[in-house]
Order: structure tokens, then sequence, then C-alpha cells
């Protein structure tokens, strides 16, 4: 049950960190010394510098008046939607770069993390049904695959399957980008191939070190479900294993991964930036790395405000699922 003072606090507190990230977001990169905009004439005009444009791009970055008419020129920039225009992108701006480059984030990494729920709840699940030998063997093998590095693992499949092994001749898989320049992008069978087959190393390296913690946790929690007073009581009352197993077991072992696949689905949106990079993969978490590597303020700050917004609005709604799931949790 969810109260409505409940609904009002959260709400709250989340226009509070939203209203703090904000401001962290703005004053950051001004403690940074030099002028960006003489930074972007430099770049891109080979360095002639003429006053008139330069005052042109220091109001296209927000960048004249006092700190305070700044940052309530930021604010307002912010409720039009509008993140401010990229360094090194320039004149484009953040947001069509963000709107360019989420999509395949989305796509990779909320593949990745639907299969690997599905996967490791099944193996969390006959895990902990199954006690013994073939739990402890599926114990050991997730908690080493957990503890592996996936940029490790990407560059060890890249270079296997991508670089050393081929067929006919041919490689299995490319080495990076998210499709062949030899199709054309849009809805047609040659780029949605081209779009799986590049994917697919990315895909395999995010799920084979992903559904293991997901496992994890559904065997502990199978474990203590096992042991309720509500599922003995089912036992005794002569109920089979598939009606104990699935009406009792993990319907209730299903609510700690709930949340942990909704938070999973918060940190989509920051990408997994390492695999994007070890396979240039043209996703979010690429795009921040290039961001970083080049010093574009704005695009740093609008990937880590889109992040944070994703982040507090999901924590919120595990809360509210959570209820929801649960008829027992009260949040008042």
């Amino acid at each position: 049950m969810i109260t409505l003072r409940y609904l009002l606090r959260r709400i709250f507190y989340m226009a509070i960190t939203l209203f703090a990230a904000i401001t962290l977001n703005f004053l950051l990169p001004r403690l940074v010394p030099g002028n960006p905009a003489l930074l972007i004439l430099l770049t891109k005009y080979r360095g002639i510098i003429n006053p008139s444009q330069l005052k042109l791009i220091e109001s296209e970055l927000n960048l004249r008046g006092t700190m305070w008419q700044q940052y309530v020129g930021y604010l307002s920039s912010l409720v039009h939607g509008n993140l401010g225009v990229s360094y090194y992108y320039y004149p484009q701006t953040v947001s069509s770069i963000i709107l360019e480059h989420l999509p395949w984030t989305l796509f990779l990494l909320g593949t990745a993390t639907l299969v690997s729920v599905i996967i490791g709840v099944f193996i969390g699940s006959y895990s902990g049904w199954k006690r013994g030998l073939s739990d402890t063997v599926l114990q050991g093998f997730s908690v080493s695959l957990t503890a592996v590095p996936y940029f490790w693992l990407g560059l060890i499949f890249q270079l296997a399957f991508a670089v050393i092994i081929t067929i006919n001749g041919y490689h299995i898989f490319p080495v990076a980008h998210a499709y062949g320049i030899s199709v054309t992008p849009g809805p047609n069978l040659p780029f949605f191939l081209s779009v799986m087959r590049h994917a697919a190393l990315p895909l395999i390296t995010l799920i084979i070190t992903t559904f293991p913690g997901f496992a994890l946790l559904m065997r502990n929690t199978v474990i203590t479900v096992l042991d309720e007073d509500y599922v003995l009581l089912a036992r005794a009352k002569g109920l089979q294993l598939n009606t104990i197993r699935k009406n009792y077991v993990n319907k209730n072992a299903i609510l700690p991964v709930a949340t942990s696949v909704a938070l999973a689905f918060a940190g989509i949106v920051g990408g997994a930036f390492l695999v994007e990079e070890v396979f240039s993969y043209p996703g979010i978490g690429f795009t921040l790395y290039n961001a970083v590597t080049t010093s574009d303020y704005p695009l740093i700050e609008g990937i880590f405000l889109i992040i944070t917004f994703t982040i507090v609005i999901a924590n919120f709604l595990v809360d509210i699922l959570y209820a929801y799931l649960d008829p027992r949790v009260i949040l008042k």
C-alpha cells in the first residue's frame, strides 16, 4: 500500500536531488579555466579569431553576462529541452547528439539486460531448488563469471571471432561499429541483418558477464523462501512440487530480482562505455568517452544529466513496483 503522504515526500526529495544535480552540472564546467568559445574558433576556423563571431558563439553557449544570468539562462534552456551546443561537434546541439546515439544503447543494453534476466532467473531458480552438487557447480560458475571484467572479455571475443578465426576467408563477426558501410540505414532486411551481426559480440559479452548476478540473487532468495512457514505448510498439504515452486517459491523470490532489474534498466541509459569503446559501438557510453577525451563539457553535462534523471526516477518507480508486487509492503 502506498499513501499520499509518502508520494508527496518522495516527489519533494526527487525535486531537491534533481535541482542539486542541475546546479552542479552548471557550476562544475565553469570552474575549468579557459574560454570554450575561443577554443571553438581556434579548432573549427583554423585560429582565425573574429570578435563578432566570438560574441555570437559566446551567446550560443550562454557564456555572456554574470554567473547568475548564465544560471537563469541555463535553467530556462533546460525547461525548453535545450541542453546546449556541443564544443567538439559545434554547431550541433547536445540534444540532437544524445537522441542520435541513445537508441543504440537502449537496443544493446536493453536486449542484454532482458536476456540476462531470463537466463539468470531460470538458472538461479533451478540452482536454489536443486541444492547439492549441481547447485555448487552453478554457484561457482556464476561467481567466476561475475568476476570477469566485461571489457576484457570483449577484447578476447573481438580478437578471436572478429580477427583470428575466419570461415572461407571471411571473419565470423565484424570488428566494430553498429552496421556495415555498404548497407543503407532504414527499415530494410540488409540493414537489420547488419545491425544484428555487429551487435552479436557486444551482446554476448554483456550477457555472459551480467546474467550470473541475477542467477546468484535468485538462487539465494529461493533458498530463503524455501525455509518459510507457508512453503512448509504447502508441502504438508500435499501440493505438487511444480505448484509449490511456481505459486509459492518463485512468485515470492522474484521480488528482489524485480527490484534489481528496475535498477539495472536505470543504468542502461549510461551505457556500458567500456564495451561500446572496445567495439566502437555508437551508443551513449562511446559518446561519453569521446566527450571526455575532447573536453566537450556541454555534451558531458547533458549525458550526466540524463543519467541522473533516469536513476532518480527509476529508484522512485522501484519503490512503487515493490509495493505493487508485494501487498505486505506499506509505504507511508
